[in-house]
């Protein structure tokens, strides 16, 4: 492939990758953002989805406001368990912090170690969501299982993770326009194929 094709198609990427971003934080803003983040997230990874598939031609913005439209509320319906497991765990850390017993440190940690857990569970959720066929119990319920099951996929996304942000370093600006976009791919593109697989032992 001559370069100056590879040129081209490297900039049609950043070009998607751009807009994607731009079109997830104006559906994250329209939704005050506490109702926005789930269906922005999913109408998201839908896309990222089907460029994975192949399918680069999908229209982009159209797809985008169809998906948020229809997802709207069953997708914050799902959110809801993640919001309130998150809001515990958050104010379980608030009170341990300010705890001065000696066993605190060790509760501190437990509950750490959920919250990431929950927090593994929440970034294969969409993924899952946009996958599969299920009832919202089952969305949730999977989610937890397949970041149980999935230490390699997990360490793999976190691998990626610590490589953009090598990238990004010192580039505020340029990680502004992909902050989200690009790693959601990488979550995307690495929970495909774990699903592939899954589906195939089936």
């Amino acid at each position: 492939m001559k370069f100056g094709n590879v040129l081209v198609n490297f900039c049609n990427w950043m070009w998607r990758f751009m807009i994607l971003n731009f079109l997830w934080v104006i559906g994250t803003l329209l939704g005050l953002i506490v109702f926005g983040i789930m269906p922005s997230t999913v109408a998201m990874f839908y896309i990222l989805r089907k460029w994975i598939q192949g399918n680069l031609e999908i229209p982009l913005i159209t797809t985008f406001i169809n998906i948020y439209k229809e997802e709207f509320i069953r997708s914050n319906k799902c959110g809801l368990p993640f919001f309130i497991l998150f809001l515990f765990l958050s104010f379980d850390l608030i009170i341990l912090y300010n705890m001065q017993e000696s066993y605190s440190l060790i509760l501190y940690i437990l509950v750490m170690t959920v919250l990431f857990f929950v927090s593994i569970s929440f970034m294969f959720f969409f993924p899952t969501y946009v996958h599969f066929k299920y009832t919202n119990k089952e969305y949730v319920k999977n989610s937890f299982i397949i970041a149980l099951t999935s230490p390699m996929q997990t360490g793999l996304i976190f691998v990626g993770f610590l490589i953009l942000s090598y990238i990004v370093k010192g580039r505020l600006g340029f990680a502004a326009f992909f902050f989200i976009s690009i790693p959601s791919y990488l979550v995307m593109h690495v929970c495909y194929k774990k699903f592939l697989q899954l589906q195939k032992n089936v």
